[in-house]
């Protein structure tokens, strides 16, 4: 009979948000485990010549010291970094990261975990190496795994005429093709622009009648006046995005509708302001276009799309890439059991949280993309990492510490 492991907590997947609640947790002393191939996604998802539309100020994993920073990394490897104005390429950031991985998480497991269930008060954990575990909690930080929102109309496509962009690390295989990018979030935008930087010839779809752009920050000097009614932020400059980026907190508070209704309507799809030029008169864009439907015909994909007017047009392809960004449904996890996940209260299929990402499972935790109703629009950026690593790591700190004192107490007076 296999003996069964035993850790305090579990820790599933190796991206920015799992490897920093990891460094917060072993910077603790506490107990863990921590399962996942570190930054998998940005290692074989994402283009390789792809640039981060955060800022260098924005893409810094938090170093409990503060001794592993960014611009530390670069500057010691010798690579370009500026807090605003010089965009990061992802080639750099996944260096950073695996060196951060390296020096403040090594016991990193590479492997998958294939379930976990509630047993008693805590939770049972099998991995695909075959091995059990009992953890009393569990986080999980699977990012953007497995949920990429791809129109209804693309699905059941074959997948050699129909992807999302995230199917795709390496894009010269669509030298000399028409493909059809659909979106006008950042995703699509740069993946249209890289397709047509590798030799494709692209047409982009846009649902909307404009596409939005970030402003180019400015790296000259401002008033206190201009700093106070506009405050330079992680997530960009103004008041709103200022409290989104230092107070998570109250925006925790407010009431369930304000909180889904703010997330959807801030910081809204918008390609990266060094991105505008690679795009505008590169391409032939359709704005305010609808996907109707999609069929297959001779090798070839066909969308039928109306306009504003609601008149009707074809566009025929060799390959159609959905770049429509994301959308957590705990729902799609298969490692949760579905005991486990029928005890979840949700909205929108976004787990409800506790102001410590507890959900309403006691002990099962959910950061990222996942708590962006609760805590803000800034848990889908690398910016949300530092402030869901140090409340996650400190309650359970104190939780395992009040059960030591307590434990510490009942031995007291069964002596007496």
């Amino acid at each position: 009979m296999n003996s069964v492991s035993q850790t305090g907590v579990c820790v599933v997947g190796a991206g920015p948000y799992g490897l920093a609640i990891a460094a917060h947790l072993r910077h603790l002393g506490l107990d863990f485990r921590i399962f996942g191939s570190p930054m998998r996604r940005w290692l074989t998802q994402m283009p390789t010549a792809m640039l981060l539309k955060s800022e260098g100020c924005a893409s810094n994993l938090p170093d409990p010291e503060g001794r592993h920073t960014l611009p530390q990394f670069c500057r010691e490897a010798g690579l370009p970094f500026a807090d605003y104005g010089v965009p990061l390429s992802r080639e750099i950031f996944a260096r950073y990261a695996l060196c951060f991985q390296q020096k403040l998480v090594p016991q990193v497991e590479d492997v998958l975990v294939d379930a976990v269930s509630r047993t008693g008060n805590g939770f049972e954990v099998r991995l695909n190496s075959g091995e059990k575990l009992r953890a009393a909690q569990v986080i999980i930080a699977t990012g953007m795994d497995r949920m990429e929102q791809v129109p209804e109309q693309l699905r059941g496509l074959p997948s050699e005429l129909c992807s999302h962009s995230a199917a795709h690390y390496d894009l010269s295989k669509f030298k000399g093709k028409e493909v059809i990018v659909l979106g006008r979030g950042q995703s699509g935008l740069e993946t249209a622009a890289l397709l047509r930087e590798e030799g494709a010839s692209v047409t982009l779809v846009v649902r909307a009648s404009t596409i939005a752009w970030n402003r180019v920050p400015s790296t000259e000097h401002r008033s206190f006046y201009q700093r106070l009614r506009r405050p330079r932020t992680q997530l960009g400059e103004g008041l709103q995005l200022w409290v989104y980026d230092n107070a998570p907190q109250l925006f925790h508070l407010l009431p369930l509708q304000v909180r889904l209704s703010r997330v959807k309507a801030s910081l809204g799809p918008a390609g990266a302001w060094w991105l505008k030029d690679r795009v505008l008169g590169q391409m032939p864009i359709l704005l305010g276009h609808q996907l109707r439907s999609a069929e297959e015909r001779n090798g070839h994909i066909v969308l039928h799309l109306t306009d504003q007017n609601e008149q009707p047009k074809q566009l025929i392809a060799d390959h159609v890439i959905a770049g429509t960004g994301y959308r957590f449904d705990f729902q799609k996890l298969p490692f949760l059991d579905e005991g486990l996940k029928s005890r979840i209260k949700h909205e929108a299929q976004k787990p409800e949280l506790s102001s410590h990402f507890e959900s309403s499972v006691p002990g099962l935790y959910f950061c990222g993309l996942a708590s962006a109703n609760s805590f803000g629009p800034v848990m889908r950026f690398l910016a949300g990492t530092g402030f869901t690593a140090r409340r996650i790591s400190t309650h359970i700190a104190k939780g395992q510490h009040s059960r030591a004192a307590s434990f510490a107490r009942l031995q007291k007076c069964g002596e007496n």
